[in-house]
């Protein structure tokens, strides 16, 4: 056998022992640590909207300038995505994975010591350029080390730690700037900081490489020496024999630049619809977690309750990471996420028409519940394409889908000029509604199989 021969057969071998496996083949603090990713990239996220009202008086930001700091930790969010996704088809998932934190780790802390819209601005870029990264590379390393029957209830397990994360931070925030009315702001910003130093460490001590990025980058040795480890623990943990690795096609070692991938048949159509899905879902996702305290005001409501409304809505998102968890693998995905984008539609639909302050939590709550609802989107994502290409595959897609982000606060800015709070809920509505029948119409089926044959 030929040394091609013998890489393409070794490929083939180590995927399908890893997707045979009868459960997860790694320590529990592997899947700990990825699950911090969730938890520490959501609380990013959500953190400015329950510190913009406070930072537009202290800064004296305007109502058009508040979408400068939002649009610019989506933007980074977008460039960083890019550039850390090839860095992981380049150089390794692991590698990447403990740079995107050590950016979000400075971004945290410029951010706490921001002193007008500007800087502020700035320093969310930097934030936005790990958390890009964060999420579609923590998706990619789980969906490589799962096996495939369970590739979707992993992922959606450690979402949770995402759940939490939007969950928790507007309480944190609400008490730190309730407790320290004049730095309670900066103290948001230096936890997230602190935690990712955590993450740091961790990451450094005990998260391993990708396997099928080591086989397909000539570490072939390295690759064996840890699908062994997986095989042995999961004996071990279960008492019994593994069941026979089936026969599988090899995945095509790296060659070229990972974004030309994208553009070759039968990627380029999948890369197609995924860029729009998030596109479209994104300008409604992040107006909501960035501007439904504000819109809540528009309509009425005071300051304290828009914000304590929406926070309350949000108990509603580990509700929706419990939904997807238990639906992940029941019927096909691409089914699953069109219908998560339909029930977060009616949801806005429903506080657009209300009447009473009941109405409008309830439909905040929903609509939380479907944020969460659709991690399963990170996983669909990551596992349509191959492995030479997978980070940069998913950073294109939900990374540049995050422009949809970008001009989220320009669309809701103008709307609440224009139609106010409601006809921006409309507005928002009509966004998802569209990323619904874009997955529905385009994407396709992947519940139940193995990388290699989706690759195909």
């Amino acid at each position: 056998m030929n040394r091609e021969a013998s890489f393409e057969h070794l490929d083939a071998e180590l995927n399908a022992r890893i997707d045979r496996l009868p459960r997860w083949g790694l320590s529990p603090v592997v899947f700990f640590v990825l699950g911090l990713s969730y938890f520490f990239a959501f609380y990013e996220i959500s953190a400015i909207a329950f510190t913009l009202p406070t930072l537009t008086k202290r800064f004296d930001i305007t109502e058009a300038q508040t979408a400068y700091p939002v649009a610019a930790n989506l933007l980074g969010y977008a460039v960083g995505a890019y550039a850390l996704g090839n860095i992981a088809d380049y150089m390794g998932r692991r590698r990447a994975l403990i740079l995107t934190v050590m950016v979000l780790t400075l971004g945290g802390l410029l951010t706490a010591l921001s002193w007008d819209v500007w800087s502020l601005s700035a320093f969310r870029f930097v934030t936005g350029f790990g958390v890009g990264a964060e999420i579609a590379l923590a998706a990619t390393i789980m969906a490589e080390f799962s096996p495939s029957r369970l590739r979707g209830r992993y992922l959606q397990i450690n979402y949770l730690w995402g759940a939490l994360g939007l969950t928790t931070t507007p309480f944190v925030a609400i008490a730190l700037l309730n407790a320290f009315p004049d730095i309670g702001w900066r103290l948001v910003f230096v936890l997230g900081a602190l935690v990712a130093v955590m993450i740091l460490f961790m990451r450094g001590r005990w998260l391993p490489e990708s396997p099928r990025w080591l086989v397909l980058n000539g570490r072939e040795q390295e690759a064996e020496r840890l699908v062994d480890d997986m095989e042995e623990r999961c004996r071990t943990a279960t008492g019994r024999d593994l069941p026979p690795v089936p026969a599988v096609h090899a995945e095509r070692s790296a060659e070229g630049l990972p974004t030309l991938q994208l553009f070759q048949p039968p990627y380029l159509g999948r890369a197609l619809v995924v860029l729009g899905f998030w596109l479209t879902w994104y300008v409604t996702v992040y107006a909501f977690l960035g501007y439904y305290p504000t819109i809540l005001i528009d309509r009425g409501l005071d300051e304290a309750s828009g914000l304590l409304y929406s926070a309350l809505g949000e108990l509603a998102i580990p509700i929706g990471a419990i939904i997807a968890l238990l639906l992940v693998e029941v019927g096909q995905r691409k089914y699953y996420i069109s219908t998560v984008a339909f029930v977060f539609a009616a949801a806005l639909a429903l506080a657009a028409l209300s009447t009473s302050g009941f109405l409008l939590w309830l439909g905040s709550f929903i609509a939380s519940m479907m944020v969460a609802a659709n991690a399963v989107g990170y996983l669909y994502t990551a596992e349509i394409f191959p492995t030479r290409a997978r980070a940069t595959a998913t950073s294109v897609g939900d990374g540049f889908g995050h422009i949809g982000g970008v001009i989220a606060p320009f669309i809701v800015v103008w709307a609440l000029g224009a139609v106010g709070g409601t006809g921006t809920l409309w507005i928002m509505a009509a966004f998802v509604f569209v990323s619904g029948l874009i997955i529905a119409l385009g994407g396709i089926k992947t519940t139940g199989q193995n990388l290699t044959e989706i690759a195909y």
